[in-house]
């Protein structure tokens, strides 16, 4: 059975509700080439792992989420939490095998909703986590 996109609850511990996008988390590993004199091919040497930030996006709730902006404004650089995303199925119920949990997070940018008088777009809160590590 494969998944759509909506199939995921994206949570972060400490704050209420969850996110309705999640980017970045990606894995990849920095890679080199050693060459033996008179060898025809490289030796390709893996760098370690690296997991690139992750950015949560929900539509912003001045009642739920300004409280929630003016308590992180001060807090960014230094705030660390974890950021769970578990797949559901179509009836919304969660599938038993867990998604990726990043644990210690640090929140490393907050995003205020945009402003603009002539738009009806919904406006959206994003915070940007960097992470060590996925599991």
């Amino acid at each position: 059975m494969k998944s759509a996109k909506w199939q995921f609850l994206v949570k972060v511990d400490g704050i209420d509700g969850y996110w309705a996008a999640k980017t970045g988390g990606s894995i990849s590993a920095d890679t080199n080439k050693a060459w033996d004199g008179g060898a025809r091919r490289p030796d390709v040497l893996g760098g370690r792992p690296n997991t690139e930030d992750v950015e949560l996006t929900r539509p912003f709730d001045p009642i739920r989420d300004q409280p929630l902006l003016n308590s992180l404004k001060s807090r960014v650089g230094e705030w660390r939490t974890t950021l769970s995303t578990q797949p559901i199925y179509a009836d919304m119920t969660a599938v038993p095998t867990p998604g990726d949990v990043y644990s210690e997070a640090l929140l490393i940018k907050l995003s205020m909703p945009e402003v603009d008088a002539s738009s009806s777009d919904p406006a959206e809160l994003a915070l940007t986590f960097a992470v060590s590590a996925v599991g």
